[in-house]
């Protein structure tokens, strides 16, 4: 009875051990393998302007490599014995070490030009590719081990998945709060690599426990109708296909989103990404919190309030980033929770981890790489959202035929619409006609398709009135262009001086240009006479009045206006899609008009400037603003001593810092005096009373230099302030930036504005 009651307590505590070096290892493994993503973008980020596109591209690789993983341990834990496949996986594991501690390849520059993703793809192949494929395996290759153990929960080893995810979402919700802050680069890089050798030993041990715990083999007599029920269907693949696809084009559709109206910076990023993560946790969970027949009941209210938040509420960020996130949470929390409903025997466990991970990869290359070069604007995410609707269980359920019939029916008239529609629009049909007639064939073939043409006219009715309406409210785009660096449109509208035209980039107004020939010259926006960039230039022509300017942001061009005789400006613009823009009169005309020298180079500023002789310029202006992204690489400390050694002795450095949500000027600040130099702030927010008022746009910025060079500028100008920087904002390097204490102090005013 003892040696019973001792053999019991031994199984027991291997069994907890076998569970705990088994939950260790896909947890360690889940925990580096999610937080060298926003490591390593953040690597990359100066290398091509901090573009929220770094990230999109960087998770189709991530995304594109896991797949490769579960791929290679679907076929090692087929075709090779346990120990085998332990022995081969170390040995992978092992060349990984090559690669570390993590740094970006040597001899890889971008070109210029905005087709960077597949050079990006190639840059984090050879330089994170083996060390981050190594571990992508590790989720599924161990938890197919566990499922041969003789441990009573083998025949179900989901569990771990959760486990996985929970050090994916552990790693990931730290690093913006721990790692980043706390750390710079080169210190996370070598906290990784040793995590990683960590990683390797506990995979060791991992390897020992599966084969001394290994389930004695029993050779199974297995039924025809036995192999038949273990059998996936391909119908039954392109369903998890599906699932996976919607939460991962989603996810990048909001990170988007967020990138492009705050700030490129892990820290934004990582917000739906460990969302993501958490709908795993929570749905792989023994007993789920939740349950996808309780969510469908939200489905139709969520897809609404996700299209109001993301195409009506633009102009509240923070509120329309807070609720794109939470409906992206249900339809993500939905899609895997019938995932997980749908998941097969602990046996196609591998097989089932790859068609997850293909539907995920699908939705990154959707959304990364064909959205871009298909769509001129961003559709992807309203019809993403449009399409998780399908993903809704439905009441009554029709046959294939029936959906088949009413797709045709469809088809026979949206096809005819949209071949109309891009005839007539090639012809410059007026816009509001050709809506009417080609709107009008597709509700047509719609109200077929639903069997209830009798609404037709009702619905058609609908259609003129709101194509007659809406051009009063909202006035289409004379252009519109999409890059690697983000979506811009031009529009024209009316006003009481004419045609104007307005330079948007993602959803900021950057710009404004009067078309009428006697104004045109004029600038406007944060560029007006008296707003803050003409009390910058004014500022520097104190004792320089003819100017070497390096103006970085071209924009519009609205600058060049401050050209004089004499002068010698050039101009930076990493998106050539802007510089085509800018310099087509079509659009705007400040180039053609203002700019005696027209210089325009294209590229990332950090790389472009150091063409230019030192100590050349008397000015250099930063206003690096795609959307409302700070450039958090042109804002550091590495950043400032290529800015001053291109500065003459006297010369002076403006940053504009306006935005929606962050303080950028505590940044700004903090580097002037880590440089040593003497800083004003500047701020112009009313303009009641003013000439064209209603064309001017609130506008801070920051000017720098030598001391006795910046209270010579700004002596006698009440305008320009002295600022003290938050505390919760230190200076930033290319080692170190977060913009958590920027978010924190535009929050709560922590900075403070006097006279000097």
């Amino acid at each position: 009875m003892v040696d019973l009651a001792t053999s019991r307590a031994g199984n027991k505590r291997s069994s907890i051990a076998l569970v705990s070096v088994f939950t260790l290892s896909i947890f360690l493994s889940a925990t580096l393998l999610f937080s060298v993503q926003p490591l390593f973008a953040k690597l990359v980020l100066p290398l091509l302007g901090g573009s929220s596109s770094v990230w999109n591209t960087a998770m189709v690789f991530f995304q594109g490599t896991l797949l490769l993983g579960y791929i290679y341990a679907h076929l090692i834990s087929k075709y090779l014995d346990l120990r085998l496949q332990i022995i081969t996986h170390v040995g992978v594991l092992a060349v990984g070490l090559l690669f570390l501690p993590l740094a970006i390849a040597s001899g890889w520059t971008p070109g210029e030009g905005g087709a960077h993703s597949l050079w990006l793809i190639g840059l984090f192949a050879v330089s994170v590719g083996l060390p981050f494929f190594a571990i992508s395996a590790n989720a599924p290759l161990l938890q197919r081990w566990f499922s041969r153990t003789d441990h009573k929960d083998a025949d179900d080893p989901y569990f771990l998945y959760a486990a996985s995810n929970a050090g994916s979402l552990l790693s990931l919700c730290l690093y913006p709060v721990v790692f980043e802050p706390m750390m710079r680069l080169r210190t996370q890089t070598d906290v990784w690599a040793q995590g990683y050798a960590i990683l390797m030993a506990v995979i060791v041990m991992a390897g020992v426990f599966a084969v001394l715990n290994r389930k004695a083999e029993v050779a199974p007599v297995q039924t025809a109708t036995k192999v038949a029920a273990q059998a996936i269907s391909n119908k039954q693949r392109l369903f998890w296909i599906f699932l996976a696809f919607i939460p991962s084009s989603l996810m990048l559709g909001v990170t988007s989103h967020m990138a492009n109206n705050i700030a490129s910076a892990p820290f934004l990023w990582i917000i739906p990404l460990a969302l993501f993560l958490l709908t795993f946790v929570i749905v792989f969970a023994k007993s789920p919190i939740v349950t996808p027949a309780k969510l469908s009941k939200l489905f139709p209210w969520v897809i609404l309030v996700a299209l109001i938040a993301g195409f009506v509420l633009k102009l509240f960020v923070l509120l329309s980033i807070a609720l794109s996130l939470v409906c992206y949470f249900i339809i993500a929390l939905y899609c895997h929770g019938r995932l997980a409903e749908a998941r097969p025997e602990a046996a196609r466990l591998t097989e089932f981890y790859i068609w997850m991970s293909v539907g995920g990869v699908l939705g990154g290359v959707f959304n990364a790489l064909l959205a871009p070069v298909i769509f001129p604007n961003v559709y992807e995410y309203l019809l993403v959202l449009i399409l998780a609707q399908f993903a809704v269980k439905s009441k009554n359920p029709q046959s294939s035929e029936v959906i088949k019939a009413k797709a045709l029916t469809l088809a026979k008239f949206a096809v005819p619409a949209a071949i109309i529609f891009a005839v007539l629009n090639a012809f410059n049909v007026d816009m509001r006609l050709n809506a009417v007639l080609s709107g009008g064939l597709a509700l047509f073939g719609l109200n077929r398709m639903r069997g209830q043409g009798k609404t037709f006219f009702i619905d058609f009715a609908i259609l003129i009135a709101l194509v007659a309406i809406l051009p009063r409210f909202y006035h289409a785009p004379i252009l519109t262009d999409r890059s690697f660096f983000g979506v811009m449109h031009v529009k024209e509208v009316p006003s009481e001086f004419g045609t104007v035209h307005s330079f948007v980039h993602g959803d900021t107004v950057h710009n404004y240009q009067f078309r009428d020939p006697e104004l045109r010259k004029i600038p406007l926006a944060y560029y007006a006479p008296g707003n803050t960039f003409d009390m910058a230039v004014q500022a520097a022509r104190v004792k320089t009045p003819d100017l070497t300017i390096a103006m970085v942001g071209l924009g519009a061009g609205a600058m060049a206006c401050y050209e004089k005789p004499g002068d010698s400006w050039t101009y930076y613009e990493i998106d050539p899609a802007i510089v085509d823009m800018a310099k087509n009169p079509k659009y705007f005309s400040f180039m053609s008009d203002c700019s005696y020298e027209n210089d325009v180079r294209i590229g990332d500023a950090r790389m472009t400037l150091e063409a230019l002789a030192p100590m050349s310029q008397d000015m250099i202006v930063i206003d690096a603003f795609s959307s409302d992204t700070i450039p958090t690489h042109l804002l550091t400390r590495e950043a400032m001593d290529l800015y001053i050694s291109r500065l003459k002795p006297d010369g002076v450095i403006f940053f504009h810092t306006s935005n929606r949500v962050m303080d950028v000027a505590s940044v700004v600040v903090r580097l002037a005096d880590d440089a040593g130099f003497e800083s004003r702030y500047i701020s112009r927010r009313n303009f009641d009373g003013k000439l064209y008022a209603e064309f001017q746009m609130p506008s801070t910025g920051v000017i720098m230099g030598p001391k006795d060079r910046i209270e010579a500028a700004t002596a006698g100008i009440s305008d320009w302030k002295a600022f003290q920087p938050s505390p919760s904002v230190k200076v930033w390097s290319d080692d170190y930036s977060s913009i958590i204490g920027a978010l924190k102090s535009f929050a709560f005013d922590e900075y403070k504005i006097s006279n000097p």
